[in-house]
């Protein structure tokens, strides 16, 4: 039974991060900032390593279950699987630094990446050491190395967030952007997020059958702000737009894909890089008529995004 259970939950895990990931790349598609970028490859980094760190534990354990390996061995080398995965979790902190940065346009210096790599090192190196100095003692490694892992782990991620939430504030006030209260609930969900993590990390040690909840809340945290993200970004970003209009081009997408009236007026908007709820307003019809319109006149023309779309008119 608790092994079916695992199934489920991995198929969950899956769907989690795959749609997670998918989002990520819409809002690329759809708004093509920096932002959204590092967004992107935050989100595949953070999966990366909960594929790696988590289920490769799982997976390291069942394997070495059915041969002769003595039960130290497989939780060493199973408790010690994590620490291969930490680059994964470091490119996603490095990610998160430079969303704070990329949300109000400023840039990023290499410098300050240079940094980060130097720190990986630091942070790799330190491990190992402690590693090696817990192992003299295998029973002290066996009660202890995995809280001092998810311990390790959890206080950087939340440092950096710590960091980016102080980014994120200063930036605020030096520009007084009237989309405050947006990017602030974006903020605390991603905190409620890390906190949740905090928490539930450790409960995966008391019984094997909290242990699937764990994994689940662990791939789930962080869709919450992803998709409060998702919802208000029109009121945060300006859509991909183009900059000069071959309307010569236009016209013939327009007669190749036989484009009706009212979708020629829907192209034009999105080119001038209109919100689909804005487009709803200045042609006095409604969302979701916006959004089956646009699925057709993708689908006419054979894109998937407004991106392509810009790019196929553009001059």
């Amino acid at each position: 039974m608790l092994s079916l259970t695992f199934i489920i939950v991995f198929i969950f895990c899956l769907a989690f991060a795959t749609t997670g990931i998918l989002v990520g790349h819409q809002f690329i598609t759809t708004y093509n900032t920096d932002f959204h970028r590092n967004y992107f490859y935050y989100l595949a980094m953070y999966y990366a390593f909960a594929f790696y760190g988590i289920w490769g534990q799982i997976l390291v354990r069942i394997m070495l279950a059915a041969s002769t390996t003595s039960v130290e061995i497989i939780e060493a080398m199973a408790n010690f699987l994590p620490v291969l995965g930490v680059p994964f979790l470091f490119i996603s902190w490095i990610m998160l630094i430079k969303m704070a940065y990329t949300l109000f346009d400023v840039k990023v210096k290499i410098s300050w990446i240079a940094i980060h790599f130097v720190l990986l090192a630091i942070l790799i190196s330190g491990v190992w050491i402690a590693y090696t100095y817990l192992n003299q003692d295998s029973q002290l490694v066996d009660e202890n190395l995995k809280y001092f892992e998810i311990g390790i782990l959890l206080s950087i991620e939340f440092i950096y967030f710590l960091v980016f939430m102080m980014i994120v504030v200063y930036y605020l006030k030096k520009q007084q952007k009237p989309i405050d209260k947006y990017i602030y609930r974006f903020l605390y969900l991603m905190m409620a997020g890390i906190l949740m993590r905090g928490c539930i990390l450790p409960l995966s040690f008391i019984n094997p059958w909290i242990q699937p909840l764990v994994i689940l809340l662990y791939f789930a945290s962080n869709l919450p702000p992803l998709f409060y993200l998702k919802i208000n970004s029109d009121l945060i970003f300006k859509p991909i737009h183009v900059e000069n209009t071959n309307q010569e081009k236009m016209g013939l997408i327009f007669k190749r894909y036989h484009i009706s009236k009212r979708e020629k007026e829907i192209v034009q908007q999105i080119c001038e890089g209109k919100t689909n709820q804005q487009i709803a307003d200045e042609l006095f019809i409604s969302l979701q008529t916006v959004k089956d319109h646009t699925h057709r006149i993708y689908s006419k023309i054979g894109i998937n995004s407004r991106m392509k779309l810009v790019q196929l008119v553009n001059n």
